[in-house]
């Protein structure tokens, strides 16, 4: 008796506990996924029939097959991904993942009217803090370190695989060029989540979430134009970066995994604990204070999304892609003044930057003009009026030059 109590107390009395959360626990909300809405139409979902491919690299029928020891990971993740929306999660144990202690749910937190956004998430957080108070009193062996939140992800990922429509096609034909699993270009659903705007807190920026350490070598930035959050060019340099994990690591698990924690870590962990297996690394005690939450679980949460997307009809209700943006490329001989670029786009910024996201906050921030030399894609339907506009900066710059 006194037990419940002490937990209706904890619950109800809105207690936060000074035990500090772990810092592996996901956000209570997630980012929002801007331009998900569906200005470009739909178009029916295509099966990724990965098994039709070619004999690419490190393809064979097993590449991409759950690993022994992984199972339970793989089966956490595609809970998450179909299980669990966005307004719902569990507590789980942080190294044992597939043990759940509580399910949490925020549904009546966020659709009460009452509360500003703030006060949503204050809540949601309180919530979670106070479960798991709750935890430890069921549970009097475990300490704060051992509990996780993680957040669902269900609707992010219908979200995503709509999104997806947009550019995979054109990635998959990428991959192919270079001789790649096209399974490969399904990291961006766990990247990103096919949020063309996507940024981190650390650095890392576009669908595939390239760090500057990476793009810097192939003069991809500058403080106008960021070619990592080009859709297109962040490809082509996502594939150079797995091809060259897999000539370092010739295993696709180990390559995966590389792509998040860096193949040369990686490539030291194989070598110190004397193993390629990447299940025996996920589970080698000694190797978890330099081998984190997000990089042991990457491989397998690449894994479940493989399955998800792959049976997209089975976990979602009509399942959709969006048909691909509408627009012509166009390169910019001279500089383009904002205002005018606005123009092309109804004054709509957010659609400015769905079509373009590789022209950076710094630019849409202080009206810069678009530098000469940047490729734009332009909606179908100002295409005509850019050609003309752009015209009329050759002949003006040309009577300077007269001058």
């Amino acid at each position: 008796m006194k037990y419940l109590f002490l937990c209706l107390f904890i619950l109800n009395a809105g207690i936060v506990f000074s035990a500090s959360a772990n810092s592996d626990d996901t956000p209570v909300t997630h980012d929002e996924i801007l331009g998900a809405s569906n200005p470009f139409g739909t178009r029916e979902w295509r099966d990724p029939a990965f098994e039709s491919q070619g004999n690419y690299m490190g393809a064979s029928k097993d590449a991409f097959k759950v690993p022994k020891g992984m199972e339970e990971r793989v089966e956490f993740w595609k809970k998450i991904y179909t299980e669990y929306t966005s307004e719902q999660g569990i507590i789980h144990n942080a190294e044992n993942i597939g043990e759940v202690y509580k399910k949490v749910d925020f549904g009546d937190i966020v659709s009460n009217k009452d509360l500003t956004r703030y006060q949503i998430e204050k809540a949601k957080q309180k919530r979670v803090d106070n479960l798991k108070k709750i935890i430890l009193i069921e549970k009097p062996s475990l300490k704060m370190d051992d509990l996780r939140f993680q957040l669902g992800q269900k609707d992010r990922v219908e979200t995503a695989i709509f999104l997806s429509g947009r550019y995979i096609e054109d990635f998959e034909d990428i991959f192919r060029q270079n001789q790649l699993p096209i399974q490969l270009t399904r990291l961006v659903f766990v990247e990103s989540s096919f949020n063309v705007l996507a940024r981190s807190k650390v650095g890392a920026s576009g669908l595939w979430q390239i760090m500057p350490s990476n793009a810097r070598p192939y003069r991809m930035m500058g403080p106008l134009v960021d070619k990592r959050n080009h859709p297109i060019e962040a490809t082509k340099l996502a594939a150079k970066i797995l091809k060259n994990n897999f000539g370092m690591l010739e295993d696709w698990s180990l390559a995966v995994t590389g792509y998040n924690h860096g193949p040369t870590g990686v490539l030291k962990m194989t070598k110190k604990y004397k193993t390629r297996d990447l299940a025996e690394l996920i589970e080698n005690v000694n190797s978890r204070k330099s081998f984190g939450f997000a990089s042991r679980n990457f491989y397998a949460s690449f894994l479940a999304i493989l399955e998800v997307e792959s049976n997209a009809p089975k976990y979602f209700k009509n399942i959709k892609w969006s048909k691909r943006i509408p627009g012509e490329p166009l390169k910019m001989k001279h500089a383009l003044p904002f205002k005018m670029l606005t123009r092309w786009f109804d004054n709509d910024l957010l659609k400015l930057q769905i079509y373009n996201p590789h022209l950076s906050r710094k630019l849409i921030s202080k009206s810069d003009s678009v530098p000469h030399g940047t490729w734009l894609l332009i909606p179908e339907k100002s295409y005509l009026t850019a050609l003309s506009d752009m015209a009329r900066i050759k002949r003006r710059v040309a009577s300077i030059g007269k001058n």
